[in-house]
């Protein structure tokens, strides 16, 4: 049985998926499973992983688009691991990525999850600024999502909370965050163990339907996690807002 699970969902990115291959296979931690979800693709990528399978083994699930939620609950029902994490077919982990993760929830058994910082990178993968991210704050937490991309957790915390919720599409990973937060302690990991790509598409995707519907999702998000608390939703507003002017006067990255 493998230490931990990864997840690497995909949906007609093959321009970027190589990359993302090679640095999963790259880890200086070897002791993982690696699950691909193809949601649906109808570019080149069942090609490009017919091809990344003669070279390593993983396991491969094929579906209809279903969207990310859906490709995530999708590729963790077959996960096998202690530790679960997931990454997106346009990033690039770093080789210690892995390892440096697994081994800080090996060193406080009382965490339910691990974090990093991160470089982001621009459309061709050349490096442009680190983003230092924050140290837990449960009630920053609350209005941003300052975790962000490198991330990993406790079978114990699916098991508990259970999959991703598919009508938070575009907010998935904050929900899901924001569940194991109200029950187990998290920490950051502050090395920089992976890249984070800003490309067009990401940049162009909330346009049109797709902005109406990500406006539609925020209501709900905003719903569902403010109508037990709200005074602290608000405290939250106000904090995040104090710790972005921090950020400002320091001139660092705020993480977004």
């Amino acid at each position: 049985m493998p230490k931990i699970s990864v997840v690497l969902p995909t949906y007609n990115q093959a321009a970027y998926l190589p990359a993302s291959l090679d640095a999963i296979a790259s880890q200086t931690c070897r002791d993982f499973e690696l699950i691909v979800v193809d949601d649906g693709s109808t570019d080149d990528t069942p090609r490009i992983l017919a091809d990344y399978r003669a070279r390593f083994a993983f396991e491969l699930i094929r579906q209809e688009n279903c969207g990310l939620p859906g490709a995530l609950n999708a590729g963790f029902a077959r996960a096998a691991g202690q530790y679960l994490t997931w990454t997106s077919s346009d990033n690039i982990t770093l080789p210690e990525w892995l390892g440096r993760l697994a081994a800080e929830l090996d060193r406080r058994p009382d965490v339910g999850m691990v974090y990093s910082d991160w470089y982001d990178i621009d459309d061709s993968g050349r490096v442009m600024r680190p983003v230092r991210t924050l140290e837990h704050d449960p009630v920053v937490l609350l209005r941003h999502n300052y975790i962000r991309a490198s991330f990993m957790y406790r079978r114990g915390c699916r098991d508990e909370i259970g999959d991703y919720d598919p009508t938070m599409k575009y907010k998935e990973d904050h929900d899901y965050w924001l569940r194991i937060a109200a029950r187990w302690p998290m920490k950051r990991v502050p090395e920089l163990l992976y890249q984070y790509r800003i490309h067009q598409a990401s940049l162009s995707s909330a346009r049109g339907d797709a902005d109406r519907e990500r406006e539609e999702i925020n209501r709900r998000f905003d719903a569902k996690h403010r109508t037990c608390r709200p005074l602290l939703w608000w405290y939250a507003k106000q904090k995040w807002r104090w710790v972005k002017a921090i950020y400002m006067l320091r001139g660092w990255q705020i993480p977004r």
